[in-house]
């Protein structure tokens, strides 16, 4: 039987990665944030609004300590999260959106439901959210397979 050229996993991510990058830098707005970067989203939706630890927001995005901090860093220049020391470790931060901070993530978070609203349209409600659940499905197998290759 022929491989379909078409439906190969590696060519399908790809272009799927590139379609919704182009759509994220291209149509995505980010208000009166000019300096805002597309890379920060994953962060700027994992804060929460109880804050978190920089240790366990790193674990969260799967990135290093230090990669995070740079992006706080970032962000507090923009004035976006604010940080404060933990009172029962001096030297653990909690990570908080500041209000500019909140009121990016509803802007944005609007903009993202409008193009999730159009995928359930092209794919159904049904087939967009089984999509959904094989996306993470294959997210936790690379994960999974992360932490035996550190092991």
């Amino acid at each position: 039987m022929a491989m379909d050229e078409s439906r190969v996993l590696c060519k399908m991510l790809y272009v799927l990665k590139k379609l919704s990058d182009d759509w994220l830098f291209s149509r995505l707005c980010h208000g009166d944030c000019a300096d805002f970067n597309n890379s920060h989203l994953p962060l700027l939706f994992s804060i929460g609004d109880e804050g978190i630890s920089n240790s366990k927001l790193a674990a969260k995005l799967n990135v290093s300590k230090q990669a995070a901090s740079k992006v706080i860093k970032d962000l507090e220049e923009q004035k976006l999260v604010r940080t404060e020391k933990c009172a029962s470790d001096a030297r653990s931060s909690t990570i908080f959106l500041t209000d500019e901070g909140k009121q990016l993530r509803t802007h944005i978070k609007a903009q993202v439901m409008e193009m999730e609203g159009q995928y359930m349209k092209v794919l159904g409600i049904k087939n967009y959210n089984i999509a959904m659940d094989a996306m993470q499905k294959m997210i936790d197998f690379h994960e999974e397979q992360a932490k035996v290759k550190l092991n």
